[in-house]
């Protein structure tokens, strides 16, 4: 046998391992490059930004689980995410509409401006649900990213929001606001033939009746918010700015609201020096305690 035939013949034996050995080999460096190739995938994953989705869901008010039945004259269609009991209004809307508000704190917003439309759709949903049932208005501007977020606040603040719903239910939120009323402008006085001790007496006496008359008017406020205190499951005082003497919210039931206005008619008949306006009623919106807040999911 010469020797091309004796390597051919053991070419021929060992054929079968060598071809088994580099399926192995090849199976084994294309399972690394694909590994390194998810990997590097996987970390692109990780490492870019969020993506953020063009829409999400305007989230309104907490009630209990019913149908909703809304008729409203807006461009939204208000659904409702239940939970165990419980559900959330919502309703689907281009994010873009709440990031390109652009308000001004020096200038007071127009009527049609964004701001105000979206405002008023808000409250015109919060309203519209609160004609039959009980509601926790939620912050204007609240926004989740998906039903699931929508069913994971209403899970996380189950139990606390049905307290709420069961404090608020039956009940109106009505506001009453006291302020000075227009003082008449104090006659001129003629300064003719007065010494200067004279003057400042005279300047003084004026402003002791301005202060007294200022405390008188703050009494009669506070006379008024204790007065209808007994008519009113809860109270929330919205602070006293712009000169206001009593700027308060009441919770009262339906049952009480007669009585509630008949104390104020009754009361402001004898009031000098004070004006009284009542406004409502309105949803709760200033006993919604429970914290709803959520972030832009």
């Amino acid at each position: 046998m010469s020797l091309d035939d004796a390597l051919g013949a053991l070419a021929r034996e060992h054929v079968p391992d060598v071809l088994a050995d580099a399926v192995r080999l090849a199976r084994s460096r294309a399972t690394a490059e694909l590994a390194d190739r998810l990997t590097k995938a996987i970390i692109a994953q990780v490492t870019a930004p969020p993506r953020k989705s063009d829409r999400g869901l305007c989230a309104y008010a907490i009630t209990r689980d019913h149908p909703l039945d809304l008729r409203l004259d807006t461009d939204v269609e208000p659904r409702l995410v239940a939970h165990r009991g419980l559900g959330i209004v919502v309703a689907e809307m281009e994010l873009a509409r709440f990031a390109e508000l652009d308000v001004d704190p020096a200038q007071p917003p127009e009527e049609d401006s964004p701001l105000v439309v979206l405002a008023r759709q808000h409250d015109a949903v919060i309203r519209a649900v609160f004609q039959r049932h009980p509601v926790l208005p939620l912050r204007f501007g609240t926004v989740l990213g998906d039903e699931d977020a929508a069913v994971r606040l209403l899970r996380d603040r189950h139990d606390e929001a049905l307290v709420w719903l069961d404090r608020v239910d039956g009940c109106t939120e009505w506001g009453v606001r006291a302020r000075l009323a227009d003082e008449s402008p104090v006659p001129d006085t003629p300064l003719d033939g007065l010494s200067g001790t004279e003057y400042l007496a005279m300047r003084q006496k004026r402003l002791t009746g301005i202060e007294s008359g200022r405390k008188r008017a703050t009494m009669t406020a506070r006379t008024l918010h204790e007065a209808l205190l007994p008519y009113a499951t809860d109270s929330a005082s919205r602070g006293n700015a712009n000169g206001l003497l009593l700027d308060t919210a009441y919770l009262v039931p339906a049952a009480q609201e007669k009585a509630f206005h008949s104390e104020i008619d009754r009361l402001t008949k004898d009031f000098s020096g004070v004006t009284v306006q009542t406004t409502g009623p309105w949803p709760p919106y200033s006993f919604t305690n429970i914290e709803l807040a959520v972030g832009n999911a």
